[in-house]
């Protein structure tokens, strides 16, 4: 699972997915105390911890909130949490209320598409911008990583993940676009085919099996999270790198996925 997701439910996309709706089922089903330090370890390992504490931290398509308050638990002075999905901001409240109500004052979401410049204008900078997984559902996907790269400080950092270009990108378009138009009651056949393929495609690529996941994540819910992933982009790391480097950063980390179709993570530093 791919975290929060920039055009979950919002108008003018029907075919846009309701990623909060899955946040919400995974969150009351699974995530707890061990899924929360899994995520600590993931982000302090990805961001390094050290740049972790004590800075400002802003979480861009924040979904289930997990990240936000994994963030404050490695010592983060100020977290802000941004999702287009209310019922996202909803379900990452209630995280945050649950798993770590001792950082509530450290801790804020809020609802916001990282397309509106303006309102991504006001939201000042940060030490660390963390976008794992969200922008290449936006639906534009380059002026997002645009809007998100304002808001880092200088000298700041800035995590993206995004989906890797693979040849079977266009056809995983196609999939996302018919299974959006698949009524609910029919949607757990697709569920269950692909996620026995994905699952041995996966365990014979990595030659570990796919139930042990990182980040806290969990395999099925990640599967329908990625059948439905629609608006759907992606990009090479040096695509990416092309793009945000001239907006005066450096790529101090680049890790590609375990799978050819799964996300890129890239660690970028502002200069000055």
């Amino acid at each position: 699972m791919t975290e929060p997701k920039d055009t979950a439910g919002s108008a003018g996309n029907a075919l846009a997915f309701d990623f909060g709706e899955n946040w919400d089922h995974f969150s009351r089903d699974l995530v707890d105390a061990a899924r929360l330090r899994a995520a600590a370890a993931s982000l302090g390992d990805l961001v390094g911890r050290d740049r972790v504490a004590g800075a400002r931290v802003c979480d861009v398509g924040c979904g289930s909130g997990l990240f936000s308050i994994a963030a404050a638990t490695l010592g983060a002075a100020d977290v802000l949490g941004f999702d287009i999905n209310a019922r996202g901001i909803a379900v990452a409240r209630r995280n945050l209320a649950q798993l770590a109500p001792e950082a509530v004052d450290r801790v804020r979401f809020q609802q916001g598409s990282a397309l509106d410049r303006g309102f991504v204008g006001g939201l000042g900078r940060f030490d660390v911008v963390y976008a794992w997984g969200s922008l290449h559902h936006t639906g534009a996907m380059w002026p997002a990583i645009e809007n998100a790269a304002r808001l880092v400080d200088e000298g700041g950092t800035f995590v993206l993940a995004l989906y890797n270009r693979h040849w079977t990108s266009p056809a995983w378009t196609a999939i996302k676009v018919v299974y959006n138009l698949c009524p609910r009651w029919l949607r757990p056949v697709p569920n269950a085919l692909f996620g026995g393929l994905i699952y041995l495609a996966t365990w014979a690529v990595t030659g570990s099996s796919p139930l042990r996941k990182e980040r806290g994540m969990d395999f099925w819910y990640d599967v329908i999270d990625w059948l439905g992933g629609y608006p759907y982009e992606y990009a090479s790391i040096a695509e990416v790198k092309a793009r945000v480097e001239p907006m005066g950063f450096t790529l101090t980390d680049a890790r590609p996925p375990r799978v050819p179709t799964g996300c890129n993570e890239l660690v970028f530093r502002r200069q000055g």
